[in-house]
């Protein structure tokens, strides 16, 4: 496994975030073999792509205890990057452990509707209380299979080797 490490924190992708990640990066590079680059770089899947790419390099990593990430009782362990780039009503979910200086990036829930039960708060308290993300650093690391990889496996390819910023502005 690649994890990729920012600010001195070392980030790895859940399984269920992993598949969200390769099913968006695949539609992006259908998207670049079919779009004028004028409109490519404005389609929201390209824009979605470059913002989560931003928020897991850049954003969460400089404090991801920071009380704009913080999620209430009882996902109090988790946090969530809201706006900052993303979507208005995506919301990515991630875990850090502190002493070990680790992020595990969960989930990126949509649609935000307040009230609604496929809210992606219902959806991803229910993901947690079902157990789908253990407690333990160690348990989540192992879900972490060897054959997911960080994000800069899959930016680097779809890029193809160009001016990385032209693709995603």
């Amino acid at each position: 496994m690649n994890p990729l490490v920012c600010n001195e924190w070392t980030i790895f992708f859940h399984p269920l975030f992993y598949a969200q990640w390769l099913s968006l990066v695949e539609k992006v590079k259908r998207l670049k073999s079919k779009l004028e680059p004028s409109d490519f770089v404005v389609h929201a899947d390209v824009k979605l792509l470059k913002a989560l790419d931003v928020g897991i390099k850049e954003k969460i990593p400089l404090d991801p205890f920071a009380s704009h990430f913080v999620l209430q009782k009882p996902l109090q362990k988790y946090g969530r990057l809201k706006k900052m780039g993303l979507p208005n009503r995506y919301r990515l979910f991630f875990r850090a452990f502190k002493d070990k200086k680790v992020i595990i990036i969960l989930w990126l829930g949509f649609p935000r509707k307040e009230g609604d039960k496929k809210d992606c708060y219902q959806v991803f308290s229910k993901k947690v209380l079902n157990g789908e993300f253990p407690e333990s650093l160690e348990s989540l690391l192992t879900e972490c299979t060897p054959e997911d990889f960080s994000i800069d496996d899959e930016t680097n390819d779809e890029k193809d080797g160009e001016d990385n910023d032209e693709d995603f502005d």
